[in-house]
């Protein structure tokens, strides 16, 4: 392992795993906030380039809008970190109950189903490319063995 993986490795704090989230927003304070990542122990969000902040303790929604539903999740946190003076923030989710942990749970679960649904479109499409290539190969070698043979046909084997 290098010494860069070994420095990222080492500041890595998070105990939970991340699902990287693309949509997905939150209404905070009055703002609509967009989501890096998410995972059940919090979030990871993008301030929008207008100069204003977020306070903790943050109270909110977080709204994605899937290929099949939209989910709507109504949260409570704090800021647990700010990486880049304010560009961007982690927040921590306050104890989550019973309904609040379930949506949370679907929510992440249809992060994950349509991360493997779109994996498994790019994988179908790219073995088709694959077969398209081969058979264009096979098609460009049949050609040039016809072609060869009509050339023997036509002059024969001594070119007179």
């Amino acid at each position: 392992m290098n010494a860069v993986a070994e420095a990222a490795i080492g500041q890595e704090r998070r105990r939970h795993g991340r699902w990287s989230v693309s949509g997905a927003y939150a209404t905070v304070q009055g703002r609509k906030i967009p989501l890096i990542d998410i995972s059940i122990g919090g979030f990871f969000a993008r301030l929008p380039d207008d100069g204003g902040q977020v306070t903790s303790p943050l109270e909110g929604t977080i709204y994605w809008r899937g290929t099949r539903e939209m989910i709507e999740f109504p949260f409570g946190a704090d800021i647990v970190r700010r990486p880049d003076e304010g560009g961007s923030f982690g927040a921590q989710f306050h104890a989550l109950e019973g309904e609040a942990i379930d949506t949370l749970l679907r929510f992440l679960s249809a992060i994950e189903a349509e991360r493997r649904e779109r994996i498994e479109r790019q994988q179908r499409g790219a073995e088709r490319r694959i077969l398209q290539r081969k058979l264009a190969l096979w098609g460009v070698v049949g050609m040039s063995l016809l072609a060869a043979l009509w050339l023997v046909w036509q002059f024969g084997l001594g070119g007179a």
